[in-house]
C-alpha cells in the first residue's frame, strides 16, 4: 500500500510539473541558448531576432551576462542609448568574475565581460569618442570560438557611440539632423584660420577646467605658458604649433571621461592613465613648450592696429584674457603706433683751430638706435650675467655689440631689467639680426636704444 501511494504521488508530480515547460525552463543545469543566438543574429546584423534572443533569454535568466551584454551592445549601436546603459549598468552591478569573457574581434582575444561593459558605458558618457579597446563581440571563455567570426555589417543609423562589435571605428561623426540641438561649447566668436585654433585651445582648457578634469593649478601652469599666443605684445612666445587644427571640446572632455572610467574599472592601470592624459594635454596646450614660436611681429600700420585692438576686445569680452591683460597689450599697440621721432641731421661744427680749407668734422648727436631686445630679468644683477651668458653663446653674430640694462616698472606684475644690444645702422638690420637669434632658439624683437 505504501509503495502503490508513493507511485500514484509521482505520477501527479509528473503530470503536474515535469510536463510543464517552467519546470525546465528553470532548470539551472540546462544552458540558456537564447543568448548564444541573439548573440550570433547580433553579428549577422538581424537586429530584430536578436532583440527577441536577448528579450527571450532575460525572461529566463535576468542575470544572465551574455544576454544582458549583447543586448547592451544592440541597444547602442541602435541607438536606443538610455537602454543600452540599463544593461551595461545591470552588468556591472552582477560583478561578474573574471571567466566570463567575451570574445575582442578586432585581435582575436578575450576580455572580461565587465571591462567591455564598462568601456562602452564610458562611450555613451563620452558622447562622441569612439573605440577604447577593441570591438568585442560573442561568448568567450573556456569553450570560446575558434571559428572566423563574420564581422558586423555598418548600419547607417547607428550612432558614432557604437559599441565594441567587431568593426572598425567611425573616424567622423555623423551630421546632426535638422532641427537638432548641438551641445553648448565655449564661444570661439569670430576668429577665423590659425587664430580659431588657438583660441579653440584655450576654450577647450577652460572647460576642462570647469568640469573638474583639469585642476586650476594644471589650469593656470599651461594658460602662463601659452598665453604669447593671444598677447604677442606683452608675453612670452607660445609653444609652436597653437595654430594647427586641434579636436573640438567634446571629443577631448569625452576621451579624458572615458579614460577616466576606465582606471575606475581598472580596465586600464594608473600608468597607462597618465601617461594617456598628459599626452593628451600636452598636444593640446603644453605647460613646458619644447619648441617655441617665433614672436609675432608688431602691426604695421593703422589698419593692421586697428585690427589687433579689434581682436583683443573679443578676448576680453569672451573671458580670454582680464582687463589688465587687456589694458597693457593695448599700450603697447598704441605705443608701437607712436610716430617716431624723426633723426636728427649731423650737425657740422668746426674746430676752433680749424683754418680755412680742412675738413670739417661731422659730430652726430645722441638719440634713440636701433637695437634688439634679448631678454627681461627680475634683477639688474641677472641681467649683467644674462647679457654674459648670451654674448657667450652668440659670440660670433653679437659678440661687438654693445648691451644696455634699462628699468621697466609693469606695474602688478612688478619691476623688471630689460636687456638690450645694438646699436644697428637701420631698423631692417636690427630685424635681420633677430632673424637669425630666433633660428637659434634666441628670444629677439627689434627694439631702440639710447
Amino acid at each position: 500500500m505504501v509503495l502503490l501511494s508513493a507511485g500514484l504521488g509521482a505520477c501527479s508530480f509528473f503530470q503536474g510539473e515535469l510536463m510543464q515547460g517552467s519546470f525546465w525552463a528553470s532548470n539551472p543545469f540546462k544552458s540558456n541558448d537564447e543568448a548564444e543566438l541573439g548573440i550570433a543574429n547580433l553579428a549577422k546584423g538581424n537586429y530584430v531576432a536578436a532583440e527577441g534572443n536577448f528579450q527571450r533569454a532575460l525572461k529566463r535568466n535576468p542575470k544572465d551576462i551574455h544576454a544582458l551584454l549583447g543586448a547592451g551592445i544592440l541597444y547602442q549601436n541602435t541607438g536606443q542609448l538610455t537602454k543600452a546603459r540599463e544593461m551595461y549598468e545591470a552588468v556591472l552591478a552582477i560583478r561578474p568574475d573574471e571567466s566570463q569573457q567575451f570574445v575582442v574581434w578586432s585581435n582575436i582575444s578575450t576580455r572580461p565581460a565587465s571591462q567591455i561593459a564598462s568601456v562602452n558605458l564610458s562611450l555613451l558618457d563620452s558622447g562622441d569618442v569612439t573605440g577604447a579597446i577593441g570591438a568585442a563581440g560573442t561568448r568567450g571563455g573556456p569553450s570560446a570560438m575558434t571559428a572566423p567570426v563574420p564581422h558586423t555589417p555598418k548600419v547607417s543609423s547607428a550612432p558614432s557611440t557604437s559599441a565594441m562589435l567587431g568593426r572598425p571605428p567611425q573616424m567622423s561623426a555623423p551630421m546632426p539632423r535638422s532641427g537638432a540641438a548641438l551641445p553648448s561649447v565655449p564661444s570661439i566668436g569670430k576668429f577665423a584660420g590659425g587664430d580659431s585654433n588657438v583660441i579653440s585651445r584655450f576654450a577647450t582648457i577652460r572647460a576642462l577646467r570647469d568640469q573638474g578634469l583639469l585642476t586650476q593649478q594644471e589650469f593656470n601652469s599651461r594658460r602662463r605658458a601659452n598665453i604669447g599666443a593671444l598677447l604677442p605684445l606683452t608675453a612670452p612666445p607660445p609653444s609652436a604649433g597653437l595654430d594647427r587644427p586641434v579636436p573640438s571640446t567634446e571629443q577631448i572632455t569625452g576621451r579624458l571621461r572615458a579614460i577616466g572610467r576606465a582606471l575606475e574599472m581598472r580596465a586600464i592601470s594608473v600608468t597607462q592613465h597618465a601617461a594617456e592624459r598628459n599626452m593628451i594635454l600636452d598636444a593640446l596646450m603644453p605647460s613646458a613648450p619644447v619648441v617655441v614660436a617665433n614672436p609675432k611681429a608688431p602691426p604695421h600700420g593703422l589698419m593692421e592696429a586697428a585690427d589687433s585692438v579689434r581682436r583683443l576686445e573679443q578676448l576680453r569680452d569672451t573671458g580670454y584674457i582680464g582687463s589688465d591683460e587687456y589694458a597693457k597689450e593695448r599700450q603697447a599697440i598704441e605705443l608701437v603706433m607712436q610716430p617716431k621721432q624723426p633723426e636728427r641731421a649731423p650737425v657740422a661744427q668746426t674746430s676752433p683751430a680749424a683754418q680755412p680749407g680742412q675738413p670739417v668734422r661731422m659730430q652726430k648727436s645722441t638719440g634713440p638706435s636701433p637695437a634688439i631686445h634679448l631678454a627681461s630679468f627680475r634683477t639688474r644683477k641677472s641681467a649683467d650675467r644674462g647679457w654674459a651668458q648670451i654674448r657667450r653663446a652668440h659670440k660670433n653674430l653679437i659678440g661687438d655689440l654693445d648691451h644696455k640694462i634699462t628699468k621697466v616698472n609693469l606695474g602688478r606684475k612688478g619691476t623688471y631689467y630689460r636687456l638690450k644690444a645694438g646699436p644697428f645702422e637701420s631698423a631692417g638690420e636690427a630685424k635681420s639680426m633677430c632673424g637669425k637669434l630666433k633660428r637659434r632658439r634666441q628670444f629677439c624683437e627689434a627694439t631702440v636704444m639710447e
